[in-house]
């Protein structure tokens, strides 16, 4: 902790932290400076800064620091400011074109039917060229075709390791009534 100031000697100006970063802002050596930013650069081993402990003296519960010490430190400091800085290049009000603008466009639920569509869709006309019957049945048609696909994948999956254990038969009734729901499904859908 720093020694109370004694008594006798010439006195430096000495500033709190936060009286310090606000006379950098006054006297235009800094653009902007807290308190906190101060207490950062004392902390900062690496930050080269001037004031040794001995140099600072409590005033009161406060410590306060050498103004004359800190003043040409931070003008070295911020005179070779590394880092981005502030924005110097000018900048267009406009944001430049990126590419040719996109003139027609696909409205994405007819460019998933689009298998679905003979002749294709007409834009201009706002028409499918499937009619919406034919659709549910080219769609009931696919449903069922995938059911049958995978009443085939359980069963292959499933049967091929089962034995004749008690155990194994009921596994292997679980499964081919999996399957037979799913063919159920699959002739149910082909009907509509």
């Amino acid at each position: 902790m720093p020694e109370d100031t004694p008594q006798g000697e010439e006195q430096r100006t000495m500033l709190t932290f936060t009286e310090a970063a606000e006379r950098l802002v006054v006297e235009g050596i800094a653009q902007s400076m807290t308190a906190e930013g101060l207490r950062r650069l004392a902390r900062d081993p690496h930050s080269g800064w001037p004031i040794t402990e001995k140099d600072y003296r409590v005033v009161g519960k406060t410590r306060t620091l050498p103004y004359d010490v800190l003043a040409p430190y931070m003008r070295e400091r911020l005179g070779k400011r590394r880092g981005r800085g502030p924005d110097t290049k000018k900048r267009s009000p406009k944001p430049r074109e990126q590419g040719a603008p996109v003139t027609t466009t696909v409205d994405p639920r007819i460019a998933i039917m689009s298998a679905l569509n003979d002749p294709p869709y007409d834009g201009a006309a706002g028409k499918r060229g499937t009619p919406l019957d034919e659709a549910a049945q080219l769609l009931d048609a696919y449903r069922a075709r995938e059911l049958r696909l995978a009443a085939d994948a359980v069963e292959q999956e499933f049967l091929d390791g089962i034995t004749g254990s008690d155990q194994d038969r009921t596994w292997n009734a679980a499964v081919k009534a999996i399957a037979t729901s799913l063919r159920q499904s699959a002739s149910e859908a082909e009907e509509r």
